[in-house]
């Protein structure tokens, strides 16, 4: 990892979906883990550190608010940026996602300019 380069964790059920936000955020550069549900998505957020979390609201095992609430309330993860990917969307889930702290919060299917645009700007780039 270079000094510029950015650690991404994407975590989403939907494994095509992982897949494909990895390549494009490898091709611009950032260093990308994974994870396919509420829990691992903790637990690669404390064994990585990551810069800047990505997460659906659902998935098994807690579900992105309950990973949210954990990386926040992680003395070595409450500072990382949280942006929410998903294929739900209604202003509550908004507001929820925002009371946790998230910095963003986008429907499935994205617009593919606003959404890197957030991810840049998440990353103070």
């Amino acid at each position: 990892m270079t000094e510029e380069q950015k650690v991404i964790l994407v975590a989403d059920d939907d494994k095509d979906l992982v897949t494909a936000l990895s390549i494009r955020l490898r091709a611009q550069g950032h260093l990308v883990v994974e994870a396919y549900d509420g829990e691992q998505a903790f637990q690669v957020a404390q064994e990585n550190k990551p810069d800047l979390v990505i997460l659906d609201v659902r998935m098994p095992a807690g579900g992105g608010f309950a990973a949210i609430d954990k990386i926040k309330h992680s003395l070595s993860t409450r500072a990382v940026p949280v942006i929410f990917l998903t294929a739900f969307d209604d202003e509550e889930m908004r507001e929820h996602a925002r009371q946790l702290g998230a910095v963003g919060f986008f429907r499935k299917p994205f617009d593919d300019g606003e959404f890197m645009g957030a991810i840049n700007s998440a990353l103070g780039s």
